[in-house]
């Protein structure tokens, strides 16, 4: 049923193609088939990255905003108790501890607001376009149909047979379907892509429905009193006898926004804390540095300047995630167990996505040590 559903729309897509470029134009068929990935690509990026925006619509539509903010603070409550019982709530002493040594609010503020969407952004592009290189590359705007293909010896009522002279495509060389051989560097950029993407995806997603059924009252907001959202109802817990937190954006301001700007409260879950997303994005931002500098290279003395540059370079990016989650604990935006969270989420869609790729590297064919793809599509 599934193998089913996924040619069905496969072939919505050849008739979508056709249909835009003509069905005479096979050059155009292979630049229309590009842009619509394209824009397929830049549209889930794009919902995946509102995810924060588009839980705060889903609570102010459809729920009493005093019942909400009651679950935001009972579910922050417990997470401070839980914190206490396990010995681990530093939170207010280290942001003190930091307001004395150090303070410098304006960069850490700024930090909170500005890196975190820029870095993460930046990936993603970066990730984004390397594939599209590669395919550009590979290119060899031949037909598919033109000449023999192993897959037309390979006959299995179990797999779809090549585009037939109707569907003229052209393809890049060696295309193959997203599927993990022995390790990540033996994928092709488009499939590195596609992985790295999916673990992103779905964390951001877990976070998503973190925010939706475990809204969480932020520190900063615990002690605060006058702090209204667009509606004029307070969000914050008024617990000055019992908290002492500084809400450092409100207090010191950022050089990008403020909460009490007219936009941010329409647009900002202020109860989005559970899993934090800053703590997912950096350390997929990590993550996937690590996997695309590869493992430290076998042909290198551990004596050699390279060989330690190269690990530096590797490994120095795992700074960036510990900076974040020290910039939101002393910001007071989120908790440690919400960053702890976040690294959980990060793991879970980790290994659901390498397992679902195991899963998908048992239905492919095996052509004299190549794997072949079950269904032939450009790009």
């Amino acid at each position: 049923m599934k193998r089913r559903l996924s040619l069905v729309f496969k072939n919505l897509k050849r008739k979508l193609v056709v249909g835009i470029a003509g069905p005479s134009s096979h050059q155009r068929q292979a630049v229309v088939s590009l842009v619509l990935l394209a824009l397929t690509e830049l549209a889930l990026l794009t919902l995946t990255f509102c995810t924060n925006f588009l839980s705060a619509y889903i609570h102010n539509t459809l729920e009493v905003f005093h019942g909400f903010r009651l679950r935001a603070l009972s579910n922050a409550q417990s997470i401070v108790s839980f914190e206490r019982v396990t010995g681990i709530f530093v939170e207010q002493p280290l942001q003190r501890w930091h307001d004395s040594n150090f303070a410098g609010w304006s960069f850490w503020n700024t930090y909170y607001a500005g890196v975190h969407p820029v870095v993460t952004v930046l990936f993603l592009v970066f990730i984004l376009v390397r594939m599209f290189a590669w395919k550009l590359t590979r290119v060899n705007w031949k037909r598919m149909n033109e000449g023999v293909s192993p897959l037309s010896t390979a006959a299995s009522a179990d797999y779809a047979p090549l585009p037939s002279a109707e569907s003229p495509y052209y393809s890049p060389e060696n295309a193959s379907a997203v599927v993990t051989r022995d390790t990540f560097t033996d994928m092709t950029p488009a499939q590195q892509y596609r992985f790295l993407r999916a673990i992103w995806v779905l964390s951001a997603w877990l976070a998503f429905f973190g925010f939706l059924f475990i809204p969480t009252m932020p520190p900063r907001l615990l002690p605060v009193c006058d702090f209204f959202n667009y509606s004029g109802a307070n969000v914050g817990a008024c617990l000055t006898t019992e908290y002492s937190f500084i809400d450092t954006i409100g207090a010191h301001g950022s050089l990008l926004w403020d909460w009490n700007d007219e936009s941010v409260k329409s647009l900002n879950n202020p109860y989005a804390a559970f899993p934090s997303q800053h703590t997912i994005f950096a350390a997929w931002c990590a993550m996937t540095w690590i996997m695309l500098m590869g493992p430290a290279s076998r042909s290198l003395s551990t004596r050699s300047v390279h060989y330690w540059l190269r690990g530096l370079l590797r490994w120095g990016i795992i700074i960036y995630p510990m900076v974040t989650v020290y910039c939101i604990i002393i910001t007071a935006n989120h908790y440690i167990s919400d960053a702890l969270g976040g690294l959980v989420a990060l793991a879970v869609s980790y290994g659901t996505v390498y397992l679902y790729y195991l899963y998908k590297d048992r239905r492919f064919i095996h052509y004299k040590d190549e794997s072949l793809v079950s269904t032939v599509l450009p790009y």
